[in-house]
């Protein structure tokens, strides 16, 4: 039977596990927490311009920025992610322009960026269509013997 492993405590406080050591400065922490600070300036101002009927649709992220930020940062140039709707943290991370992620929503660009260009594809609306995509790519990254990972949302 699998052990529970915990790395907070419920009031949020780091536990120490030798398995999980955290080595990160100062300096990272704070860009994580920057990272994280943007995405939901980012979120907030999109669903203030969707709610005035400037965006169609916009999935907010709140509550999702450590998650998102934490795993598009530990992600190498090579990993390629294929989002939902809501990854605009992650879409951060890979360098997508928010910009783009707001055309998309206001349906004046399909998307606006390249997915080879970041190693990230286009948001997928549909729930879990992206699966489909990912697995594809990943058994393609297989085959080619590379030691990319790929990452569906």
């Amino acid at each position: 039977e699998p052990q529970l492993v915990q790395l907070l405590t419920p009031e949020g406080e780091r536990v120490e596990h030798p398995d999980y050591s955290i080595d990160l400065s100062a300096d990272e922490l704070r860009g994580l927490y920057r990272d994280m600070v943007l995405t939901r300036r980012f979120d907030a101002e999109a669903t203030a311009l969707q709610r005035q009927g400037e965006l169609g649709l916009w999935a907010s992220l709140l509550g999702q920025e450590a998650a998102q930020i934490g795993s598009g940062r530990a992600l190498r140039d090579d990993d390629y992610v294929f989002p939902t709707y809501r990854e605009h943290g992650v879409a951060w991370c890979r360098g997508v322009d928010p910009t783009n992620l707001l055309g998309m929503f206001r349906g004046v660009n399909h998307g606006g960026w390249d997915p080879t260009t970041n190693n990230f594809h286009l948001y997928t609306i549909v729930i879990g269509s992206q699966t489909l995509h990912a697995t594809g790519y990943a058994m393609g990254v297989a085959k080619d013997g590379a030691d990319s990972a790929v990452v569906a949302y």
